[in-house]
Formats: structure tokens, C-alpha cells, sequence
């Protein structure tokens, strides 16, 4: 998923209107308050690869300016603030995040950092965050590591990506059902997410009469998975699971259609955003392939009844300079932005602990892009938000949504 906008941090500022890019004065707390907030401001910063995620920065920065120019937010403890957002640059190196980091919060002095993108970035900053408790609310990860980590009392909440563990259980739940006797080959990358989706795939078919048949994995750094594609094809998989992100997933959908393999495909759901992972495949690879998802796919029109659809679309041409209303990266920003609006509207004091409550205790929160029946709900004791999404498969160009499923409060 690689996208042409090979700008700097200066020019990711000024076209998302980022505010506290460089050079801002600290904000004191206030009375009993935490650094990064006053009685009229909230400071929050991420880091992101912004060639890939720069889109969702600026959705975000976007809606901040929409809500700051019409005061701000009017918080649970009874003040409205205005939202001040940095953005950094980190190419998705976890070392240029952790540098990221640490400026937001030893120089920003940001309240939280706000929708980090990425397995390897979340993890490379959560002890950090954790030791000087600076929230990490609604990172872009579903790794399962941070459910392991989750009697650490870290300080990450709301995660918006499925947990790795329960996505795979469902998607094992398809195939099991319409394939019971299915032979996989799995395509993954050699990192925590892979392995991790691995061995949860594994531990789902234990007892089915599902085989996996072939399995392989790519480095991040590898130029192509074409020579895995095949051999997975030679395999004689009749099922593709395909763990791949990004471009892998354009590379692997695109070399099984030259081969003509042409298994049942399964994608990792943070791989399917139509304009820059489907498309550059060719519409013909990618047709029939199933993944999950819980906001609508604003790059077709089939949903531009739906009034929160609509309401994307007025934000996008109300901010035409900045985004396209068919981004669904930008989309998934202004999605994240909206739950982190909801929850400083159910903030109850100043503190770092009130926020983390407020992420932590969501209750059928929706959204405008929110698909019809997916609700964002949290607990302290589960570290992600994402708990119901609708099985989709991709026909004619553009995503089609089953019947959404809900993770049980038993797991």
C-alpha cells in the first residue's frame, strides 16, 4: 500500500493545518490536571508513516479545526476545549517513533498520544508511555501482545484494529463452514502480527477437518512474494489465508491471478482498502476475496444513502483542498476522531486516568461511517475497541457486508 506523497514533516503540517508541528510553548497544568491540558485546550500528538497513513492525520486534523472553530469540545467535567494536534513523521521505523514519541511528550507535553499507526510502532513505545503514564488511546494495532501485557496496567485503551486472536477465530469459523474440508495455504509476514495470526489460525481448526498445506512467510523488507505465491499455488491449497499487509497484498493477489490459482481468498482486514491494496491488483484478482471490517467503504458509492455517509461525504467537500471523499485511509482517520470526540465528551475530570476511563468504558458508541450494527464498546479489561465487524466479500468492485458478528465477553 504505497502511496506517491514523499513529503516532509513541514509539508505534512502545513497541508493537514497540523498545529504544534515545531517550536510550541509547554502547556502547565492546571490545578489538580495533568500536563497537556487547560481549562480551554487538549493537547494529543501520534506518529505515523505518513507516506501510507498521512491521509488519517489529516482527516483528523481536519474535523479538530471544524469542532475548534465552533469552540471546541464540550468535555464531561463541564469545560469546552479546543483539540491541539501534532503529528510526526516516522516512516514506520519503531525507532523514529520512539524519537517521535518522547518529543510529544518531554517537549509537546502532549495530555495522550492519540491513534498510533502500527503493531511494531505501539509496541516499541508501550512501556515507555506506561512508565511516565501518558495514555495511548485508539492505536491502529490488534496485536495480541497487548491483551498479554494487559495485568501490566499499561496505559493503552481502544485499539482499532479487531484483536489478532478473535479476527482469526472468525474468519476459522468461514471456512470451516463453507469448507470443511478445506486444504490452506497460508501467506504471512515473519513479524509479530504473522506468526501470531499463524498460530491463532492453527489453534481454530484444532479438531476440524481443515488441513493447512503449505504455509510461507516474507521479511517486511522483501521486494516481492511472487516466488511464495507459488509455491503455495503448487501446494494444492484449495483456501488462501492471506496474513500479508499492504503491498504484499497487492503483489500476492495479483501473481495467484497470473498463475490462475484461483482458491476461496481471505485478507487481514487491515489490508483492504480498495484504491491503494484491491485496485493496483486488478478488480479480476481481487474479485471474491472475504475479510472483515466496521466502517463502510467510502470509496464505492453503494452507501451514499446512509445518512452518516452523507455526512462524510459533506465533511470531504467541505475540506476538498485537504482530502478526497473517497479516501478510505482518510476515512478511517475521521472514524478515530469521532471516538476520541465521544469520549472527552464522557471525560469527567482533568486527569490522564479520566481519560483513560472514558476510552476504557465506551457503551454502543457509533459513528457517521459506522456499518449498520457494529457498535465500538471497551472495557478496562480489553484493550481494543473493535468487539463487532461484518464479514465482507469483495464483488463487482466494491465491498459487500454480511451480518455483523460480536465478540462475546467471554472471548
Amino acid at each position: 500500500m504505497k502511496r506517491t506523497l514523499a513529503v516532509g514533516l513541514t509539508a505534512l503540517c502545513a497541508t493537514a493545518a497540523l498545529t504544534a508541528c515545531s517550536g510550541r510553548e509547554t502547556t502547565a497544568a492546571a490545578g489538580d490536571c495533568d500536563p497537556g491540558i487547560t481549562d480551554t485546550e487538549i493537547r494529543f500528538g501520534t506518529s505515523l508513516m505518513q507516506s501510507v497513513a498521512g491521509p488519517q492525520a489529516t482527516a483528523a486534523s481536519a474535523l479538530f479545526d471544524e469542532i475548534n472553530a465552533a469552540g471546541g469540545v464540550a468535555m464531561g467535567d463541564g469545560k469546552t476545549r479546543k483539540i491541539v494536534y501534532t503529528a510526526m513523521d516516522d516512516g514506520y521505523d519503531p525507532a523514529r517513533t520512539v524519537g517521535n514519541v518522547r518529543t510529544l511528550v518531554e517537549q509537546q507535553q502532549v495530555f495522550a498520544i492519540q491513534n498510533l499507526i502500527g503493531t511494531a510502532s505501539t509496541l516499541a513505545v508501550v512501556d515507555y508511555l506506561t512508565q511516565k503514564n501518558v495514555p495511548l488511546v485508539f492505536p491502529m494495532t490488534g496485536t495480541d501482545e497487548l491483551l498479554a501485557k494487559i495485568d501490566q496496567r499499561p496505559v493503552v485503551a481502544g485499539a482499532v484494529n479487531p484483536q489478532t486472536g478473535w479476527e482469526v477465530s472468525e474468519r476459522a469459523k468461514q471456512i470451516i463452514r463453507d469448507h470443511p474440508q478445506a486444504k490452506i495455504a497460508v501467506l504471512y509476514p515473519n513479524d509479530s502480527l504473522g506468526n501470531g495470526s499463524l498460530d491463532a489460525l492453527k489453534s481454530a481448526l484444532t479438531g476440524s477437518g481443515v488441513q493447512i498445506v503449505a504455509q510461507q512467510s516474507y521479511e517486511q523488507t522483501t521486494p516481492s512474494v511472487d516466488s511464495q505465491v507459488v509455491n503455495l499455488a503448487n501446494s494444492g491449497a484449495d483456501v488462501f489465508v492471506n496474513f500479508a499487509t499492504a503491498s504484499f497484498v497487492t503483489q500476492s493477489l495479483k501473481k495467484a491471478h497470473e498463475l490462475s490459482w484461483k482458491p476461496d481468498t481471505y485478507i487481514y482486514s487491515g489490508a483492504t482498502d480498495t484504491n491503494f491494496v484491491l485496485a493496483p491488483a486488478g478488480l479480476d484478482a481481487a474479485e471474491g476475496v472475504h475479510s472483515f471490517y466496521w466502517i463502510y467503504d467510502v470509496s464505492s458509492k453503494d452507501h451514499d444513502a446512509k445518512p452518516g455517509v452523507q455526512k462524510w461525504r459533506a465533511f470531504a467537500e467541505r475540506n476538498s483542498g485537504k482530502i478526497k471523499s473517497t479516501d478510505t485511509i482518510a476515512a478511517t482517520g475521521y472514524n478515530t476522531a469521532q471516538l476520541l470526540v465521544t469520549s472527552l465528551e464522557q471525560m469527567k475530570g482533568c486527569t490522564r486516568a479520566d481519560l483513560l476511563d472514558a476510552v476504557q468504558n465506551l457503551r454502543g458508541v457509533t459513528t457517521d461511517l459506522s456499518i449498520e450494527g457494529v457498535t465500538f464498546d471497551t472495557t478496562p479489561d480489553y484493550p481494543y475497541a473493535i468487539t463487532s465487524m461484518a464479514p465482507m466479500t469483495f464483488r463487482g468492485g466494491a465491498w459487500h457486508y454480511d451480518a455483523v458478528v460480536t465478540r462475546s465477553a467471554e472471548g
